[in-house]
């Protein structure tokens, strides 16, 4: 009797034991977000309940494991549903990629290759690059980019990325033509093509003579570049080649203008060379807002966007009350110049810009100019002030003597 009471405990006890492991193990697992890290646990000492019957069990002791390294495990398929920041729904829809830099790069080989190296944005987390397409129409080549949006309006992360690729120009270029390449339908680059039977040369940038700002009088203004460079090997050994040009931040325009120059040691013509470039800049500027030039890295213009409903205008060179000289706590020292000046009747009148040239190493030309209403006008008889910083670069040798001429007003310094 005593015996089979002693089973029936035991019995009991088992089925408790075997009722408690269901319970802990019946709750479904969790479904893991993607992608997955699986980290195995480290196992815990755990005894086994002794038994009632009267034999006496070893207990069982489950020892502990090495803690283990996480270990990342990526989905074989596609995740169901959007990843944070994407978009989900309708679908993506087709838009021009914002443009940050376009670059031309030639090979050594026969026939030359032609290559594109293009810097596009990605304005937000939601964005991702689409891809290319090239139009060419004679001396002309179309480069559309794209990128692939949300149809609808979502939540995005504010992240500004950039897309960086090649694009390979096809057809045949005839040695001496120019080409002009547009990227989202603004020029972004010009070259001359090369001759692969002659002269080995290479891309050098030029020394600039002047660059004017011009301005239409359609509605809306058209702005243009006119750029006087030099060919510093004369005329039999350098060459025009063109131009890089883009649009870095709202308010500058970066331009590069280079030339090719022979490589081997030849007589070369000595005569001096000038090029004379007109670059179109388009008509995407803001009335009222400031912008400024920089090529081959200097400073040599800024200008005002116009107001098309403002009518004709004409600019005139501004009275120069005094210009004063700041050198910079930098190495190497930056040169900027203060100028003061003036302008006939506020009602009427505009500050313009300024325009920079160096013709010669140590004498630097700077125009300040303002616009007036073009033809009879009725103006107050006010004078108004501009205030101007302009740089002038840090390209001075040590003690040497220096002029700068503003608008007929000489200023002489000693570089430090």
């Amino acid at each position: 009797m005593k015996n089979r009471f002693a089973a029936a405990i035991g019995l009991a006890a088992m089925l408790l034991l075997l009722a408690a492991v269901a319970c802990t193990s019946s709750a479904p697992p969790l479904a893991p977000t993607q992608p997955s890290v699986s980290v195995r646990p480290t196992a815990v000492p755990t005894k086994l309940p002794q038994p009632t019957t009267g034999i006496q069990e070893t207990p069982t002791t489950i020892e502990p494991s090495a803690p283990a390294t996480p270990i990342a495990v990526y989905p074989t398929e596609p995740p169901t549903e959007p990843a944070s920041g994407q978009p989900s729904g309708s679908g993506m829809v087709e838009t021009p990629a914002p443009i940050e830099s376009v670059k031309l790069a030639v090979s050594d080989s026969n026939p030359p290759v032609y290559t594109l190296q293009i810097t596009s944005g990605i304005p937000s987390g939601c964005v991702k690059f689409n891809g290319y397409e090239t139009l060419r129409e004679g001396n002309s080549i179309n480069v559309n980019v794209t990128n692939l949006q949300p149809a609808e309006a979502v939540l995005c992360t504010a992240i500004y990325g950039q897309h960086e690729g090649e694009v390979v120009l096809d057809g045949e270029f005839t040695p001496g033509e120019s080409y002009t390449v547009f990227v989202n339908g603004k020029l972004t680059n010009s070259f001359t093509a090369r001759d692969p039977e002659g002269v080995k040369m290479a891309v050098a940038e030029s020394p600039i003579e002047r660059v004017n700002v011009t301005v239409s009088d359609a509605n809306p203004p058209e702005y243009f570049l006119q750029v006087i460079s030099r060919l510093p090997l004369g005329s039999s050994c350098s060459k025009f080649n063109g131009c890089d040009l883009s649009r870095r931040g709202a308010g500058i325009i970066d331009v590069t203008v280079t030339h090719l120059e022979v490589t081997e040691i030849v007589p070369c013509t000595d005569d001096l060379s000038v090029a004379m470039t007109e670059i179109p800049l388009g008509t995407e500027f803001n009335s009222g807002e400031s912008y400024k030039v920089i090529v081959n890295g200097e400073v040599t213009n800024s200008f005002v966007g116009r107001d098309p409903e403002g009518g004709k205008k004409v600019v005139k060179e501004s009275p120069v009350e005094s210009v004063e000289l700041v050198i910079l706590e930098s190495f190497p020292p930056q040169y900027r110049i203060n100028v003061l000046s003036t302008m006939s009747g506020s009602s009427c009148s505009q500050f313009n810009g300024y325009d920079v040239s160096r013709p010669f190493s140590n004498t630097i030309h700077v125009t300040v100019t303002y616009l007036l209403p073009a033809g009879d006008v009725m103006c107050t008889r006010d004078i108004a002030y501009a205030e101007t910083d302009i740089p002038l670069g840090s390209d001075f040798v040590s003690k040497e003597e220096y002029t700068v001429v503003v608008n007929g007003v000489t200023e002489t310094f000693i570089a430090q």
